[in-house]
């Protein structure tokens, strides 16, 4: 077990001290706040750090390993994806600033068509890393962490945005908090109108039934 966490953090890489606490002086900028308090998640997580910022913001920083992480494994889902018969889902990203303007603009586009996420808040670059910070959700439990009687009821919702915007869903990227489910770590989305238009009026008649977003 030991030897698998080595190589999870040989192949995420990790962040100079420095580097970090840089990150937290620019967000102390950006947010306006007289203090940050900020405690860093021991997360299974390969394409970026994360940590929690004043226990309202989820913040990734995301190295020059990361995204080269990142292209290493698109090309070999698409590569799996070619080899049986469809077209290539996942986008190629150049290095950590657009890979965090990435998972931003495809999580505003999900929350736009009605899809449960966390609110998207900004992406900016320091000293080569992107920074990427969204809404952080304090109490969830994942897909994997659900009774049967709870993934029966979660179901309807997931296979809907499934089939809509995410192409990297494992059990750690469905949360379910505040009796909702939301999708987490979306880096592409499907260009389907048709999936569109469909999302948009599933989102438009639960708001005239009193069921927006549940």
């Amino acid at each position: 077990m030991a030897g698998s966490t080595d190589v999870r953090r040989f192949l995420r890489g990790s962040v100079d001290w420095d580097r970090l606490e840089g990150v937290t002086r620019e967000l102390l900028r950006r947010c306006d706040q007289p203090e940050l308090r900020v405690a860093f998640l021991d997360a299974d997580n390969w394409l970026s750090t994360p940590c929690v910022v004043n226990d309202r913001w989820l913040v990734k920083v995301v190295t020059e390993q990361n995204s080269l992480l990142h292209a290493v494994l698109t090309t070999g889902r698409n590569i799996g994806a070619f080899s049986s018969g469809r077209e290539g889902f996942f986008e190629y990203v150049a290095d950590p600033v657009e890979m965090a303007e990435r998972e931003l603009e495809a999580t505003r586009w999900m929350r736009e068509i009605g899809v449960n996420v966390p609110e998207p808040l900004e992406a900016f670059e320091y000293e080569g890393l992107g920074v990427l910070v969204v809404e952080y959700l304090p109490e969830f439990r994942t897909l994997n962490e659900l009774d049967a009687a709870e993934v029966e009821r979660y179901a309807p919702d997931l296979f809907e945005s499934l089939a809509l915007v995410h192409g990297d869903l494992r059990a750690e990227n469905g949360l379910v908090a505040r009796e909702r489910l939301y999708l987490v770590d979306a880096t592409s989305v499907r260009d389907d109108e048709d999936a569109v238009g469909h999302a948009r009026a599933r989102t438009t008649s639960r708001a005239r039934s009193g069921r927006s977003n549940r």
